[in-house]
């Protein structure tokens, strides 16, 4: 079975998938030019979606799956080419889970850092300033989480071990899955901001949900609120967010994704006191292709098996 790989990890990696299965062939391919060349002859693609050239996949006769080594899958299920790879039968997964506990640990942090006031801290310190000021306690503060898939629930659990009032929204409210004190339907997005101290964005990036945080929902937030995005920045309308920040509508923000990244150096947001930016970090961390490794590793024993393989994306769903 020969396998394009589309990410220029260490060889390490592919030695492992190679020493796991012997009857497996992988190929790197960087360039749109090699991929053109080798995926003729593949039966799987492996990779982060940006880094693959979906219209020669939907053209590939022999192609089956799509293996991605990110949780987000839009490059592929937003592309004008999806039809082609629904018709082609070709089966798309990810890696959803392998980054749960580490957005969560960005998540509290972008709370814990505005609740405990280190923005104007760090400012002082900065300066040789000593100066007090009145810090909180996660205690009974409400968060509302939009979207409560892996990373969401995480989200959740991790804000009930700091007694904090968890609220969720999501499409199916009948199995309250990770403990929240109050789930909400998509349909009542804006009820569910009433007296929220954090609002979280983590919803997968889909027609439904794209620029869903527009003026009615940022409208709705309290002025207290701070809003966290560590989901997709194509779910915000960005000059409806810096609109609101500006007229002091919400208390700040926190931002890990941006529609348009790098975010452009003028943008208003790096000058904002209120507001925190990191650069598309939070799924971050040490040895992340070791740990995705697993995933495709079971995943290609599974395939080669005839067996279900894990975190199947659904064409109709868009994750």
């Amino acid at each position: 079975m020969k396998i394009m790989l589309t990410q220029d990890w260490q060889d390490k990696h592919s030695e492992e998938l190679a020493s796991t299965f012997p009857d497996i062939q992988i190929q790197k391919a960087l360039t749109r030019e090699k991929q053109r060349e080798i995926i003729k002859e593949s039966e799987v693609v492996l990779g982060f979606p940006g880094n693959m050239e979906i219209d020669l996949l939907a053209k590939a006769p022999g192609l089956k799956w799509i293996q991605a080594l990110s949780a987000g899958v839009d490059k592929i299920t937003r592309s004008d080419y999806l039809a082609e790879l629904k018709k082609n039968d070709v089966i798309i997964t990810n890696v959803s889970g392998l980054h749960k506990e580490v957005i969560a640990e960005h998540t509290m942090a972008f709370i814990l850092a505005f609740v405990k006031r280190f923005l104007d801290f760090f400012n002082h310190q900065k300066k040789r300033v000593w100066k007090r000021k009145d810090v909180d306690s996660l205690i009974n503060k409400k968060i509302v989480i939009v979207g409560l898939g892996a990373i969401g629930r995480e989200i959740a659990q991790k804000a009930k071990t700091f007694d904090m009032e968890v609220i969720g929204v999501k499409k199916d409210i009948t199995e309250n899955i990770s403990g929240e004190d109050r789930l909400y339907p998509a349909d009542e997005l804006k009820e569910a901001f009433e007296d929220a101290d954090f609002i979280v964005s983590i919803l997968p990036l889909t027609a439904e949900t794209e620029e869903i945080f527009g003026p009615e929902e940022f409208a709705a937030m309290p002025a207290r609120s701070i809003f966290i995005n560590v989901g997709r920045g194509e779910l915000v309308q960005e000059e409806v967010l810096i609109e609101t920040l500006k007229e002091g509508g919400i208390a700040g923000a926190a931002l890990d994704v941006f529609a348009e990244e790098p975010l452009d150096a003028l943008s208003p947001l790096y000058d904002m006191d209120n507001v925190i930016i990191t650069p598309h970090v939070a799924g971050s961390f040490l040895n992340y292709y070791s740990k995705a490794n697993e995933i495709v590793k079971e995943n290609i024993s599974r395939y080669l098996n005839n067996e279900a393989l894990l975190n199947r994306v659904n064409y109709e769903k868009g994750y």
